[in-house]
């Protein structure tokens, strides 16, 4: 017992990097996690420009025709002679001149004949784009016109029959996943990483150096008995930390959840419902994120055992492994860079890396898959610990090896 808050009391002179590098995680489980939940809403939209409109019509139509362009891009309302409006578009200020003449109303209505001149640069194809949205507007509300609506309600109409957020949306990568609580286990790792790192790494190093190490093995506790308190104050702060970090992950992943508007799911209301009971805090899903994360703990320790007894290491600054392992894998690993854009040759190097499987298996898990598309995820991560581990009483058998005969 006494060696177990001993490991506890060297743990409290590093509290400051442990509480720098939790306040690290949070912020960016807080701030990332974000950019999954925006995902799950996301609607299709048209890309907005700035443009100039000249009406020089002030007709009934023209004004429809200027408000629907202004509700897609940027209409720049102050007057400027053609001069300007030409060095405007050199400098790339405006990107397109739309120029409605006289009279184009009344012809419209008469035989639907355009007479928008829409002038842009030959070698921006952004002003073709443009044209088109104003012929399709045009030639639609030329259609229920002729059906017999006024202006003003063939107006609305096209604007809804043109917007493409109606029938188009971005689906994300999971059939009906939460895309916050996601988020913020896919940065889990980092901050499991960094903190343990920062915290176990000195301990066990300075346990095995010095005059800790020579009182230790002076003493009357047998090296197994001093193997069980050192790992047992180990699994502590490890389980210590994956809790902390999990129950942050999950309260700020769980709101909002949403789902995407299918044809069989009008407005997402019964999505919302089924995504909040597959993907929310205790579902199948949670419980599976919680049990990767803890399988990431335990690979985690086991190969900071190795860097403590190998003797190149062990000498190290632990803020050395914690940059530089910490972001290294999670950069490689896809924690900060998705796995679907890494490289072909990147992956081959991650697949060697427990983060590159603890991303897959967050990935299959949020996209609707059980234990049985997870657990080998689960032992591959745990092949890469059991070899750091293998390594690591390598290292100290040897090393002891070689004081002896010394």
């Amino acid at each position: 017992m006494s060696l177990y808050k001993a490991f506890f009391k060297i743990l409290r002179s590093n509290w400051v990097s442990i509480l720098i590098y939790v306040g690290i995680t949070v912020g960016i489980i807080v701030l990332l996690s974000g950019i999954y939940k925006k995902k799950q809403d996301q609607k299709a939209v048209l890309d907005s420009y700035d443009i100039y409109v000249s009406d020089e019509d002030g007709s009934e139509v023209s004004k429809a025709l200027v408000n629907y362009l202004s509700k897609i891009h940027k209409v720049s309302k102050e007057k400027m002679s053609d001069e300007v409006i030409t060095d405007n578009m050199y400098y790339e200020q405006i990107v397109s001149w739309i120029r409605i003449p006289a009279g184009f109303g009344e012809t419209f209505l008469r035989t639907g004949e355009n007479k928008v001149v829409n002038t842009y640069d030959d070698s921006m194809p952004v002003g073709m784009s443009i044209t088109l949205q104003a012929e399709n507007y045009l030639e639609s509300l030329r259609g229920y016109i002729l059906q017999g609506d006024s202006v003003s309600v063939a107006a609305e109409k096209s604007e809804k029959a043109l917007d493409i957020a109606n029938y188009v949306s971005i689906r994300p990568g999971g059939a009906e996943g939460n895309g916050g609580l996601k988020g913020a286990f896919t940065y889990i790792p980092f901050g499991i990483l960094s903190i343990l790192i920062a915290g176990i790494f000195p301990v066990i190093a300075g346990f095995n150096q010095g005059e800790k190490k020579n009182r230790i093995q002076v003493s009357s506790m047998t090296p197994g008995r001093r193997m069980k308190w050192i790992l047992l104050a180990a699994a502590t702060f490890a389980v210590a930390v994956m809790a902390v970090l999990v129950v942050i992950a999950s309260l700020m992943g769980s709101s909002d959840i949403s789902a995407v508007n299918t044809p069989g799911n009008p407005g997402g209301i019964e999505g919302n419902e089924s995504a909040s009971a597959a993907m929310g805090i205790f579902s199948n899903a949670w419980w599976l994120s919680v049990l990767n994360t803890l399988v990431f703990t335990t690979v985690v320790c086991m190969m900071i055992s190795m860097f403590a007894n190998v003797p190149v290491f062990a000498k190290a600054p632990a803020g050395v492994f914690s940059n530089i392992v910490g972001l290294g894998f999670c950069f490689l690993g896809g924690t900060f860079v998705p796995l679907s854009i890494l490289g072909d040759g990147v992956k081959k190097v991650s697949r060697f890396l427990p983060n590159y499987w603890y991303s897959t298996a967050v990935d299959r898990i949020f996209s609707g898959g059980g234990f049985a598309d997870i657990w080998e995820c689960f032992v591959l991560q745990l092949v890469f610990g059991l070899a750091c581990l293998f390594i690591g009483l390598a290292a100290a058998r040897i090393t002891a090896e070689q004081k002896q005969l010394s």
